[in-house]
């Protein structure tokens, strides 16, 4: 299993402060021959549905650039792997909301994220709170 982003807990905190249930942590996603593991599984009773979440710190990463595709890619490569396994659960990033004002907030960012098709959650990781969701 891969090692948790550092606001990994903060982002399930957050969670659960927004009335969401925690499934699941380290979800694993299969396809044959591979597999990858989604940091978290969500749900909310009220709303009868699930999402998986992957958490990113966008933190001072030596390349922006070069961060922005990797992670990308990653949500790329993820639902790929959910659609080819029929799994319905509604893929998010959940980035602290200060990297919106960095390179995700950037017309770079903005564009590589619809392009992508990426849903956003932002949060406060001082305050463990979601701050916007962006679908």
């Amino acid at each position: 299993m891969p090692a948790k982003d550092r606001h990994h807990d903060a982002v399930v905190r957050a969670l659960r402060k927004a009335g969401w249930v925690i499934l699941a942590e380290q979800v694993a996603l299969s396809m044959p021959m591979r597999r990858v593991w989604v940091d978290i599984r969500a749900s909310k009773e009220a709303d009868n549905l699930a999402i998986l979440i992957e958490v990113k710190g966008f933190e001072r990463p030596a390349s922006p650039v070069a961060y922005l595709a990797e992670t990308i890619g990653q949500c790329l490569l993820y639902q790929t792997i959910l659609d080819f396994a029929g799994v319905t659960d509604t893929l998010y990033l959940a980035v602290p909301s200060v990297a919106f004002t960095g390179i995700l907030g950037e017309e770079l960012g903005r564009q590589a994220i619809q392009r992508a098709q990426v849903r956003l959650i932002l949060f406060d990781p001082v305050q463990e709170e979601i701050t916007r969701w962006i679908p």
